[in-house]
């Protein structure tokens, strides 16, 4: 945006006077301008001012803001607004419009206004208004529900009304809602929420809706379910109707359905169906029951007929003759006989049935129902029992045990009579031999009862005996009644031999002792076992077994155990072994062998070293270490126990033998009696002969050689440490199978290393490290001397060998182990002494080179004869890594060329491609394919071998080689058949014959000719036959037939044989395959596997189940598809006869069902007979044959009668005092069904209050007493409700009222119900007292309202914690007396006492636990004092994180869930360096949950707050001791060494001057190392070298020029630098406080040698060190455009008067110095930037850095020419005055054009390190 300025300025006068005139004029030009203004209309703005597209919904709120009128005036003046109508208000000034009155869409859907805007009038023009008329629509909101119209909803339909009937409402059921769209759209569902509504109307009726218009719509009902009045006569369907808006709003309403009744149920029986029990011969009239029917109408029933159907022997009849609705059953005068034919085929029930009709008024019959009526006729006993056989003979295995039922013996016996009658009792009678030895498994029997026999007795049924008539047993089985013997059954048995007898040893246990040096098969010991079985069950094999059996053997029949292999003690001492025996039958036993083998010795001493060698001074009188040889033996306790005894058998010295050196004959410490003396040896060394003896019997030895040393008084040889001990070894003639040799260095060690064959250059191999025993060992220096091949380098310094930067590792090119020769040489004097030591480096191979052929082309040849699977040839490749495995393989192309020299395409016919396959492991070539020359002559192979092991470039290791093989043609001169087809390369003649031909028939005749001679062949010979129907004439070559041929005895239509033609002289021939095809031919007719099948079912079956299966075979064979398509022996079924309408068939699967809409009356006819036909060729012809089978369908009858009692109550008396086991009564019900339809099963349904007094017999009904009674009785009977079922599911039931007579007046003994025995009870401990804890409950069999049935609670005094509870007398109701505490105690236990108060009285105990449950009622706390300190943790810096640093926990005296503490750090963890971890159980782990390093922090100090886990406590950041859920713990973080020392500069740079005294301080070097634990700090020079700026002058490897305080790091000049000047010194000086030598830092210090008159000074007053170093900053970036840098030198105040910096400008790039001069014209040259430097940092003057030397004062020169010449002194004064005058004025002019010189800049950002020059010293 442009601003505009303006400026006051004097505005030039024109007019002087004020002229009338003028100020005339000038009105009236305005006049005119003003009259010419125009007021333009305003307007609304378009779209968002003028309510054009303004809606309003209809619930918006009266005063809301609805819209903002906006709009324009052309000359920006003010704007009214205005707005018509009620419903709205506006701001006249602002536009805002506001609803004034509230709307109602469904009322006026639309508002109209007009809307004004007006403006201004300017120039006394009139305002403009512009006004616009608006048409509001208003939106519809869901605010009206819908509405049901026409109610009440009442609709009448017919119970017979069919499903899916739209049902008929009027009026109408209309449904209205005023809202529109989705508001109004509505859907009527019917509802199950709606009171009085329910789920079953709505799945009865279906409800749909239909729109009428868009307001309204129609309900309709249809009817979804059938009616049914008889179950349902009246429905509510409830009608929910809702609007589809997102919030519907609802109504409901409901329809009230009645349902008519029609007459669509039949009669139906009261209580059916009916049964009862009828003794035989009941007298006419006899009432039986009562039979009750009714219509199944029940709004307008009509009356029932009663008759009675089936009843064939008229037995019964109703009363009265024509009974409606109710009748009675009676007896007639034919009495009723249980024996009859009927009754008895039926079990003893008679079954008919009674039939209930509808008479339509009274008369004309309609519906009617039958139901069954079973009579169960009672027996007379007039049968006895009889056996299924009268004598059984049975063999049984000798082993069979006690309890066991004697295998194959079925025995039953059976009494036709039945209850009581049929009741019988069983018993065994000794024959012979079986008394005791069998038992009767049941002693009582009724009608038909199954008899076991078991074994009581099985030590008597034993085979092995010698008497054989001990093995036969015989007894009578005897049934017998009230004593009187019935019937009875023999039983005779003979025992067969088992194998029950394991073999026995006679211990479990065998101990043996052998020498060691037992020969083989020496016998250790006897063991064998016996068995008491005969035969083979009696013969024993034996086996050893065990860890170490190979070392022993067993006789396989004999048994006993003997040495196999020789032994050794030192091996093995003793062996566990097991015998197994095991007879014939395969039953075994063991015995347990120990072993111990006897020492015997056989191993002599052992040293440690072949030969031990030491070096000792000359003179020396002791060892230094101690000198100790060593030997062990291998023998054990009796041969000595490894004692030995060592002596000295001999030594080399010259005056001395055997006076100088001892040995310790237990220790083999040698010692030294006399002073050694190198003269007193041959060559210096003394030699010792040591023997070691051990104590065995007899003693061995072994000897060792000992050299001892002698050395000059000086220097010692070092000593390698070593890690490795290379042994050659030879054992002596004690083991004579170890022929390795041995040989011991004990010094120098060895060493030994292993290498990747890829190492790279540089990579560490191993270091060798030597100890001086007279020295320094880090004087030591390291060489290797020999077997490196140039591969290996060694530090010098640190004996760290590594690999040389042009080493070649590759196994292939050099060998795979290096013997390193090392040295190690010290510094000793008189002469550096040096030792050695051998490296073994250890080669690995890296499988990293690719597979080769041995060749790189190859061929070979074969015949097109070659058989497939014959071997081509051998493929062989190789490589040279070691872990290397090939895998072969073919791959593309593989190309191939016919005999014309032709390549085949992929795509040929021939498969050349498949010809040959390769074996992937071995590269044999196998032919896979039949080779033919004709089609490829020449087959070109392309195989790949891949190495599935490579390591390093996987994808390139692989080889690819071409194989060639030609395919040589056969030439075929051989005999050539003239029979059709036959061809040399096809070799097969085809000939078809029908079956059946006779027998010696001619099939074929074979020809054959001579291609050479063109003779027929008269010699054929069958080489190969796979058939014995056929034989070939050896000279005609007629094929005949031998034996009957019969389609049917064939596996394959085809005869096969080989017949080979042979040229008349024999040495040519040729084969031929005869394949003879049989025709098969329909001879075989269908034949049923049944000619008559039987079958029985229930009349009740339906379609489409399957009733039987017919199957028919047909003999003819399928041996071929022809076969299958001709059908011979494809069969198809049909049926015949005239019931086959009843039936259907499957015609392929002679499946047979009833047909459809078809059912089975065994009633009308209960046997059906049918004609099956099985035909074969299923599509007919002249060839078909047939065959017909019977079939007899047995009607069954189908169970539909449940049982019926007799009666429908029961009424019993029993006294209370009865035995258990009497009968009370019997119940009996009958059913008419036949078999297992009609067998009833009794059991009491409930027992009410007499459960478990009585049992129910489940097949009689026989009621009997289960317990003692004693005080069950009482006036009120017991009820009992006794059920009945068949066999087919069906149920009866029956009440029985059993009265118990009470003969005592107090005989009952009260009971507990509640408490149940071992019951625990539980009270919260939280209870208050008298709080409930459980209701004991008891009973008592007396009569309640008699006092011996009146029960009274307590708790028995006497138990301590009784005291506790208390139990209210009548109700039993035990509570609290006093408070409980779960933690004071947890259980209390009552002893609970109930007694009724009868005479004498009654009473019974209960003992109970009482558990408290826990409360949470404690708070977690620590169990820590007030001014206990804080838990203290250590841990180490820089473990990992998430590692646990200790655990604690808290105390809460609840338990499980109340007990469940968590943890939170409240404070101190500010770094969030450790966390907590709740474990399961409630301990909190302190974990690292970051880096921990001991340099930032020391240590932790946290709070944690401990809680209820699962809660939310309010935290705390302080810590608070009075809180006993807090507690402070202390994490010290422990240091390790994990830090460098660190030197406080980078590089530096000092400056001396050339004259500095030696023994001068020139800098102090100061590393640190921030661990705080660490120890004191090195410092030593690794490297000094001299730069001279002359050359041929600069020098490496200075020693002696400056040294190095190893403690302070103070530097010191040592020698005169005259020599040095302007050089410079480079010092790397190194830091360590560590052993480890690795651990260590490096800084380089520059001492420059500078003339004080080639430097320039800085006159600074009060300049500080880092001020210097700002100003030298600064400088850097001047100078460093130039190419220069800036050495600054501090100076000293003690040695200069004029304090400031010195300084030197170098050039960057090869150090050279600028001279003072030149310096200058640079300071010159960089002009006003150098000078505000040097004003910014307060420098007064540049001046040089020299002494200046000090001129004569005045006085000086005065008193000089006094003394000299006193007659001039008045003249000379006044020369010296103007003298001094001039030269002062020439210094002046000099400092002030130097002052004005611009400074020079130094450089900075120079890779080089910083320089402090010192004269002595000076810093930076």
């Amino acid at each position: 945006m442009a601003e505009i300025i303006f400026q006051r300025r004097k505005i030039p006068t024109v007019l002087s006077d004020p002229n009338p005139l003028i100020i005339l004029l000038i009105l009236s030009l305005l006049q005119s301008c003003w009259s010419q203004v125009v007021n333009r209309a305003p307007h609304f703005v378009p779209q968002v001012g003028d309510m054009s597209q303004f809606t309003l919904p209809e619930d918006t709120q009266v005063g809301t803001p609805v819209y903002h009128l906006k709009g324009i005036d052309p000359e920006n003046g003010q704007l009214r607004y205005s707005i018509s109508g009620q419903y709205f208000s506006v701001d006249s000034s602002t536009g805002v419009v506001t609803l004034a009155k509230s709307i109602d869409r469904e009322e006026q859907d639309s508002l109209e206004v007009i809307i004004s805007i007006t403006d201004e009038g300017i120039a006394n023009t009139e305002p403009n208004t512009v006004s616009l008329r608006r048409v509001i629509p208003v939106k519809d909101v869901n605010d009206n529900p819908p509405v049901f119209h026409n109610r009440p909803y009442i609709v009448n339909i017919s119970e017979a009304t069919p499903v899916g009937t739209e049902i008929e409402v009027n009026p109408k059921i209309l449904v209205t809602d005023r809202d529109v769209g989705e508001n109004a759209r509505i859907r009527v569902t019917c509802s199950s929420k709606a009171k009085g509504s329910d789920a079953e109307a709505c799945a009865t009726f279906r409800v749909e809706t239909d729109m009428v218009t868009e307001n309204e719509y129609q309900v309709r009902l249809y009817l979804n379910q059938e009616l049914d009045f008889e179950s349902r006569s009246a429905y509510i369907i409830s009608l929910e109707a809702a609007d589809a808006s997102d919030k519907p709003l609802r109504a409901f309403a409901s329809v009230a359905v009645a349902i008519w009744d029609v007459q669509d149920q039949p009669p139906a029986f009261v209580n059916a169906p009916y049964s009862a029990t009828v003794p035989e011969n009941t007298p006419e009239n006899t009432s039986i029951m009562e039979i009750i029917a009714k219509d199944g109408d029940t709004a307008n029933p009509r009356p029932v007929l009663l008759t009675l159907e089936g009843d064939s022997q008229q037995y019964f009849k109703l009363l009265p003759d024509r009974p409606l609705g109710r009748a009675t059953l009676v007896a007639t005068d034919v009495p009723i006989d249980r024996e009859s034919d009927v009754v008895m085929q039926n079990g003893g029930v008679y079954s008919f049935f009674v039939k209930a009709t509808e008479l339509i008024n009274n008369e004309v019959p309609s519906d009617y129902t039958v139901t069954t009526v079973t009579i169960i006729v009672t027996d007379v006993d007039d049968h006895v029992p009889k056996f299924n056989k009268e004598v059984f003979d049975i063999s049984i295995p000798e082993n069979i045990e006690n309890g066991s039922p004697i295998p194959g013996l079925s025995i039953y016996v059976e009494d036709n009579d039945i209850g009581q009658n049929s009741k019988y009792d069983l018993s065994l009678r000794d024959v012979y031999n079986s008394e005791g030895v069998f038992a009767i498994s049941i002693d009582k029997g009724e009608g038909r009862t199954p008899i076991s026999i078991k074994v009581k007795d099985s030590s008597k049924l034993d085979y092995d005996v010698d008497d054989d008539d001990k093995r036969l047993f015989s007894f009578d089985i005897v049934t017998s009644a009230n004593g009187r013997e019935l019937s009875s059954a023999r039983v005779n048995i003979k025992l067969l031999d088992m194998n029950d007898n394991a073999p026995v040893f006679e211990e479990p246990t065998y101990k043996f002792n052998v020498p060691e040096n037992a020969t083989i098969g020496t016998k250790i010991g006897d063991v064998f076992a016996t068995d008491r079985d005969y035969g083979i069950f009696g013969e024993i094999e034996y086996s050893l077994t065990g860890f170490g059996s190979n070392m022993f053997t067993t006789d396989k029949s004999k048994g006993g155990v003997y040495v196999k292999q020789i032994l050794d003690y030192e091996k093995q001492k003793s062996y566990s072994l097991t015998l197994f025996a095991k007879d014939g039958g395969g039953k075994g036993s063991t015995a347990s062998i120990f072993i111990e083998v006897l020492d015997v010795n056989d191993n002599a001493p052992i040293f440690e070293a072949a030969e031990y060698s030491r070096t000792i001074r000359d003179g020396a009188t002791s060892f230094e270490p101690q000198f100790v040889v060593r030997a062990t033996d291998a023998d054990g306790p009796t041969q000595g126990d490894g004692l030995i005894k060592y002596s000295l058998e001999s030594d080399n010295s010259i005056n001395h033998k055997g006076n100088i050196f001892s040995i310790d004959d237990e220790t083999g410490e040698i010692s030294i009696i006399d002073k050694v003396d190198s003269m007193d040896t041959p060559r210096g060394q003394y030699e010792l002969v040591v023997r070691a003896t051990d104590y065995g019997i007899p003693p061995l030895h072994n000897e060792t050689r000992v050299y001892i040393r002698v050395g000059v008084p000086g220097n010692q040889r070092p000593t390698f440490k070593g890690n490795y001990h290379h042994y050659k070894y030879t054992i002596s003639q004690h083991s004579p199978e170890t022929t390795d040799d041995f040989t011991f260095d004990l010094n120098p060690m060895n060493y030994k290393a292993s290498l990747r064959e890829d190492a790279k250059p540089g990579q560490n191999v191993t270091m060798v490290k030597a100890n001086d025993p007279d020295g320094l060992d880090d004087l030591l220096t390291y060489h290797i001397v020999s077997g490196s091949r140039d591969n290996f380098v060694i530090n010098e310094k640190t004996g760290l060998i590594t690999v040389s930067n042009d080493a070649n590792l590759d196994r292939d090119m050099n060998p795979d182990r290096y013997e390193i020769l090392v040295s190690a040489v010290d510094s000793g004097m008189p002469i550096p002494e040096t030792a050695t030591t051998t490296v073994f480096v250890t080669i690995q191979d890296v499988n990293d080179k690719p597979p080769k052929f041995n060749m790189t082309e190859s061929t070979t040849y074969i015949s097109e004869k070659t058989k497939i699977g014959d071997l081509v040839t051998k493929i062989i490749a190789y490589d040279t890594d070691v872990n290397s495995e090939l895998r072969y393989s073919l791959m593309d192309p593989i190309k191939a060329l016919s005999k014309a020299g032709v390549q085949l395409k992929p795509n040929a016919p021939f498969d050349y491609q498949h010809l040959f396959r390769i074996n992937e492991e071995t590269g044999e070539i196998f032919v896979n394919g039949t080779l033919d020359y004709s089609q490829a002559s020449i087959v070109i192979l392309t195989i790949k071998v891949v190495d599935i092991n490579a390591e390093l470039n996987k994808e390139s290791q692989f080889a690819v080689i071409e194989h060639t093989i030609y395919i040589q043609p056969y030439a075929d001169k051989n005999p050539q058949f003239t029979n059709a087809g036959w061809t040399s390369s096809n070799p097969v003649i085809y000939h078809k014959i029908k079956e059946e031909q006779p027998i010696g028939s001619t099939i074929v005749v074979l020809t054959a000719e001579d291609p050479v001679s063109g003779h027929l062949i008269s010699s054929f010979k069958v080489i190969n036959s796979e058939t014995d129907l056929l034989q070939v004439d050896p000279l005609s070559g007629q094929v005949v037939l031998t034996k009957h041929l019969d389609y049917e005895d064939l596996t394959h239509p085809n005869l096969t044989l080989t017949v080979k033609a042979a040229s008349n002289d024999g040495s040519k021939s040729s084969i031929a395959k005869i394949i003879i095809e049989v025709v098969n031919l329909n001879d075989n007719p269908p034949i049923f596997e049944k000619e008559l099948y039987k079958v029985s079912v229930l009349e009740s079956v339906k379609y489409p189940e399957t009733i039987v299966t017919v199957k028919a075979h047909d003999a003819d064979a399928v041996l071929s598809d022809e076969d299958k398509l001709k059908g011979f022996s494809d069969i198809r079924y049909t049926l015949r006869g005239e019931n086959s309408d009843l039936f259907k068939i499957d015609k392929v699967t002679g499946a047979i069902q009833v047909a459809e809409n078809k059912t089975l009356d065994r009633e009308r006819q209960s046997v059906l007979r049918l004609e099956i036909e099985a035909a074969d060729i299923p599509g007919g012809g002249a060839d078909r044959l047939k065959t017909t089978a019977t079939i007899l369908v047995d009607v069954l009858d189908v169970d539909d009668n449940s049982p019926e009692f007799e009666k429908n109550v029961y009424t019993a008396v029993v006294p209370e005092n009865v035995p258990i086991g009497i009968s009370v009564i019997n119940v009996t019900a009958t059913d008419p069904d036949e078999g297992l339809g009609g067998e009833i099963k009794y059991e009491f349904l409930d027992e009410g209050e007499a459960n478990g007094f009585f049992t129910i017999d489940s097949t009689t009904g026989e009621i009997r007493t289960n317990k003692d009674l004693t005080g069950r009785g009482r006036t009120d009977p017991y009820r009992l409700l006794v059920g009945a079922t068949d066999g087919g599911g069906h149920t009866g039931d029956t009440s029985l009222s059993l009265y118990i007579g009470d003969v005592s007046a107090n005989d009952g003994v009260p009971r507990f119900i509640r408490p149940a025995a071992g019951e625990v009870l539980s009270v919260s401990e939280n209870a208050t007292i008298g709080s409930p804890v459980f209701q004991v409950v008891a009973s008592d069999p007396d009569d309640p309202t008699q006092p011996s049935g009146q029960l009274f609670y307590s708790i028995q005094p006497s138990n301590p914690d009784a005291k506790i509870f208390s139990i209210d007398p009548h109700s039993g109701l035990i509570t609290t007396r006093q408070s409980l505490d779960r933690e004071r105690k947890a259980s209390y236990t009552l002893v609970l006492l109930v007694t009724d108060r009868g005479q004498p009285p009654q009473q019974s105990t209960r003992i109970v636990t009482v558990m408290v449950n826990d409360v949470d009622d404690h708070k977690p706390h620590f169990g820590r004092n007030l001014d206990d300190p804080p838990l203290l943790m250590t841990t180490k810096e820089e473990v990992p994180i998430g590692t646990v640093i200790g655990q604690f926990e808290a105390i809460d005296e609840d338990i499980g869930e109340n007990a469940a503490i968590d943890y939170a750090i409240t404070a101190g963890n500010d770094y969030g360096l450790l966390k907590l971890e709740r474990t399961n159980d409630s301990k909190a782990l302190v974990i690292a949950a970051a880096r921990l390093d001991r340099e930032m922090v020391a240590r932790v100090l946290i709070t944690v707050k401990c809680f209820k886990y699962g809660t939310k406590p309010k935290l705390n950041k302080s810590y608070n001791r009075l809180d006993p859920s807090e507690i402070q713990v202390l994490v010290k973080i422990l240091d390790i060494d994990d830090h460098l020392p660190e030197f406080e500069s980078a590089n530096m740079t000092v400056g001396v001057r050339l004259n500095v005294p030696i023994d001068t301080l020139i800098a102090s070097v100061k590393a640190i190392d921030k661990d705080p634990d660490s120890r004191p700090i090195n410092y030593k020079i690794m490297n000094m070298s001299f730069e001279s700026p002359i050359k041929g002058k600069s020098l490496t490897n200075i020693t002696d020029v400056i040294v190095l305080n190893n403690v302070t790091g103070d530097l010191k000049i040592m020698r005169n630098l005259i020599h040095y000047a302007d050089g410079i010194f480079r010092l790397v000086i190194r830091a360590n406080n560590t052993m480890d030598l690795e651990r260590y830092s490096d800084i380089l210090i520059e001492v420059v040698v500078v003339r004080e008159r080639d430097l320039l000074r800085l006159v600074m007053p009060g300049g500080t060190r880092q001020k210097y170093r700002d100003l030298r900053d600064r400088m850097s970036e001047a100078l460093a455009q130039r190419g220069l840098r800036m050495q600054l030198h501090d100076a000293n105040t003690a040695f200069f008067a004029n304090p400031g910096p010195c300084f030197q400008f170098r050039k960057v790039e090869s150090g050279e110095a600028l001279t003072p001069k030149a310096m200058k014209a640079t300071i010159r040259a960089l002009g006003i930037e150098f000078q505000e430097i040097l004003e910014k940092f307060n420098v007064h003057n540049i001046t040089s850095c020299g002494v200046s030397r000090t001129k004569h004062s005045p006085a000086q020169h005065a008193l000089l020419a006094l003394a000299g010449v006193l007659p001039f002194a008045a003249f000379i004064a006044t020369l010296v005055l103007c003298c001094m005058h001039s030269s002062a004025k020439k210094r002046a002019r000099e400092a002030l054009l130097i002052t004005r010189e611009p400074p020079p800049v130094p450089a900075s950002n120079i890779s080089v390190p910083t320089r402090l020059y010192a004269e002595p010293l000076y810093t930076t």
